[in-house]
C-alpha cells in the first residue's frame, strides 16, 4: 500500500540530463522543468532568481537550514536589542536561534484560526518592546489586512519583522516595511537541504557546506526509495534511524553553512509551477471532502488560501487515537506543534494525487 506521508525519498536520476524521463509515475515522480533561472546579484552575497510572478527568492546564496537563516539576522541586529516577540505555533528551530544569541523572548497568541491574536500581540509589543518580531503565515493563508497594519505600526516602533515563508513558500507577499524573508526549501522537495533568506541588507554569508548532517539525510533518503522500491522492511528501519540520527545531529548549537551543491543540483529538476497546482488541487479536495466529517475539525475556510500549502491542518480531540487509525492504513499524520494544540497534518504534495486524498478522506471518516 502507497505511504502518504514519509520523508521523500531519493531514486537514481541523471541529474545532467533533464531531456530524460527520470523515474515512472508513482513515489518517485519527478519534472523535468528547471525551476530556477540565472540569479542577480544584490548586497551582502545573497542572490535573487525569479520563481513565478513578482516572486523573488534567495539563490545562490542558499543555506543549509531555516534555522541558520534565523540565527544569521538575529546575529545581525544585536546592536539593535536582544528582545524578540515569538509566535505560538512555532518550532523548536524558530526558538533556538534566539535562545542561542541570549535573547528575551516572548511568545504572542495565536487564535482558533491561525491568524494572529491582534489584541493580545499589541499588549505584549508594548510591555516588552523587542527589536524583532517572527510571523508564521500559516498553511498557505498570507497575512489578512489587519495583520499588515498591525506589523507596519510595529516596525514604525522600531521592530524588524522576519517573515518566515516556510508554509507559504511560494508567496509573492512582499511588503516595504519587512526587511527579512526567510523559509525552508527542503520542507516541500527531494533535497536533503535547504533554506532561503531574501534582504537588502549587507550580510555575511555562509561559505562552508553542513557536509555530515547532508551525508546522512541523502543516505537515509536513498534507502526509503529503496524501500518504495523493494517493500524491504529493513531498508525503511535503517532510513527511519538515520533520520533520527539526523534530527539528532541538528540539535548542536546552529553555525551556518551554505546549502549543499547537491541539493541545488536536485531542486534543479523540480517545477515549481506544476507542485504549486498539485498541492492546491489536494488541499480542496480533502477540504471538501472532510469539511462534514466528524470528530475533527477544520481550521479556516478555504477561501482564505491564497498560496500553496505545506500541509493539510485540522484539529482532532484524541491526537493518538486519530494517528493509529491512519498509520493502519498507511497514512501518517504529523503532529508539529504542541499535543495541546490539537493540530494534526496531512501530507498534500507532489508526490500525490486526488486519488491518494480519497484514501485519506474515506479513512479519516472511517
Amino acid at each position: 500500500m502507497k505511504e502518504i506521508g514519509s520523508i521523500f525519498p531519493l531514486y537514481e536520476r541523471p541529474l545532467t540530463r533533464p531531456s530524460d524521463t527520470l523515474s515512472p509515475k508513482g513515489e518517485g515522480e519527478v519534472s523535468n522543468t528547471p525551476l530556477l533561472e540565472p540569479s542577480q546579484a544584490i548586497k551582502g552575497n545573497i542572490f535573487l532568481a525569479p520563481w513565478g510572478e513578482d516572486a523573488r527568492r534567495a539563490g545562490e546564496g542558499r543555506l543549509s537550514f531555516c534555522r541558520e537563516a534565523i540565527y544569521l539576522i538575529a546575529s545581525h541586529e544585536l546592536s539593535h536589542g536582544k528582545k524578540a516577540m515569538l509566535p505560538k505555533y512555532t518550532c523548536d528551530t524558530v526558538v533556538a536561534p534566539f535562545q542561542q544569541l541570549g535573547y528575551d523572548y516572548q511568545f504572542y497568541p495565536i487564535s482558533k484560526d491561525l491568524t494572529i491574536d491582534i489584541p493580545k500581540a499589541k499588549e505584549i509589543f508594548s510591555a516588552h518592546h523587542p527589536n524583532i518580531i517572527v510571523i508564521h503565515p500559516y498553511f498557505g493563508m498570507d497575512l489578512t489586512k489587519q495583520e499588515q497594519d498591525m506589523l507596519e505600526e510595529m516596525h514604525e516602533d522600531g521592530c524588524e519583522i522576519i517573515l518566515d515563508l516556510t508554509q507559504c513558500l511560494f508567496s509573492t507577499m512582499r511588503l516595504p516595511f519587512i526587511k527579512y524573508y526567510v523559509g525552508s526549501i527542503r520542507k516541500w522537495f527531494a533535497i536533503p537541504d535547504g533554506a532561503f533568506l531574501e534582504t537588502n541588507e549587507e550580510m555575511q554569508m555562509p561559505s562552508i557546506g553542513n557536509d555530515d548532517i547532508v551525508a546522512l539525510q541523502t543516505k537515509a533518503m536513498q534507502l526509503r526509495g529503496e524501500y518504495f522500491q523493494t517493500g524491504d522492511t529493513y531498508t525503511k528501519d535503517e532510513s527511519i534511524r538515520l533520520s533520527h540520527e539526523v534530527e539528532s545531529l541538528m540539535t548542536r548549537p546552529i553555525t551556518p553553512h551554505i546549502m549543499a551543491t547537491s541539493s541545488k543540483d536536485l531542486l534543479s529538476f523540480e517545477n515549481a509551477e506544476n507542485q504549486q497546482k498539485i498541492r492546491l488541487d489536494n488541499y480542496k479536495r480533502l477540504y471538501e471532502g472532510l469539511k462534514d466529517a466528524k470528530d475533527i475539525e477544520l481550521i479556516a475556510d478555504i477561501s482564505r488560501l491564497t498560496t500553496a500549502p505545506l500541509f493539510f491542518p485540522f484539529r482532532v480531540n484524541d491526537i493518538s487515537a486519530m494517528q493509529k487509525k491512519l498509520a493502519k492504513k498507511a497514512i501518517y499524520a504529523r503532529l508539529i506543534w504542541e499535543k495541546e494544540d490539537r493540530i494534526l497534518t496531512i501530507t498534500v504534495d507532489q508526490r500525490y494525487d486526488l486519488s491518494d486524498m480519497d484514501r485519506v478522506i474515506a479513512a479519516i471518516k472511517e
